[in-house]
């Protein structure tokens, strides 16, 4: 894997890592492209040592710092922050939002039960993608969202409030203004602009990764 450069822009998304195994190392390099802010989980940090990339910012437990340090020690310079709440995608948020970053690319493991919650709570304020078993996880907060695609993309639709009304443009067996009460698939009936909305209910869009995930 190769390293990222040094020069950063901080309104490029930055990249935090809280679960190495959520994408594959080529995915990886290319959220690495265009040189982000990288920001590990403690829990993460083993397997992204091994990938000999820069790290710069490194979210722990308050009582593990002294023991993280000398592994960090080629990393320098690299922040080391501690924090007591065992959250510490939480924390990482925290961080972002403390140094005003627009966007953050998220890592992360979905199957762990509060990763989503707080990914949606931190959405209000900084837009995030989840990268989890090598899908693509948008929050849609406003319920609307439009994208060029090709024919045949594949969409996943996840609802999260009741008395969600769901329309659709675009696909194979369009939905108009009815009742969504659980996760459906959607298929791209053209190459063009798809859209999709709701009655101003928040939705999780689910997309397999692909060349233009990282846009």
């Amino acid at each position: 894997m190769s390293s990222h450069h040094i020069v950063r822009d901080e309104q490029e998304p930055a990249l935090l890592i809280d679960d190495p195994q959520a994408l594959t190392i080529e995915d990886v390099d290319q959220l690495l492209e265009w040189s982000p802010t990288v920001i590990v989980t403690e829990k993460a940090l083993n397997e992204v040592l091994k990938w000999g990339i820069k790290i710069d910012v490194v979210v722990a437990n308050i009582g593990n710092l002294q023991t993280l340090k000398p592994r960090l020690a080629e990393q320098s310079p690299v922040q080391l922050l501690g924090f007591e709440d065992d959250n510490l995608l939480a924390c990482a948020y925290i961080f972002l939002l403390d140094h005003k970053y627009p966007a953050v690319n998220v890592m992360a493991d979905i199957y762990q039960s509060t990763v989503l919650d707080t990914v949606r709570e931190f959405s209000k304020q900084i837009d995030s993608i989840v990268f989890a078993i090598h899908q693509k996880w948008t929050y849609v907060s406003s319920g609307h969202f439009e994208k060029w695609v090709m024919v045949s993309h594949h969409f996943g639709i996840h609802p999260i409030a009741q008395n969600t009304f769901f329309t659709s443009e675009g696909f194979y067996g369009d939905w108009e203004n009815e009742m969504l009460l659980e996760p459906i698939e959607l298929t791209a009936e053209i190459t063009g602009r798809i859209k999709l909305k709701t009655n101003e209910k928040p939705l999780w869009l689910v997309e397999a990764v692909s060349t233009d995930s990282y846009k």
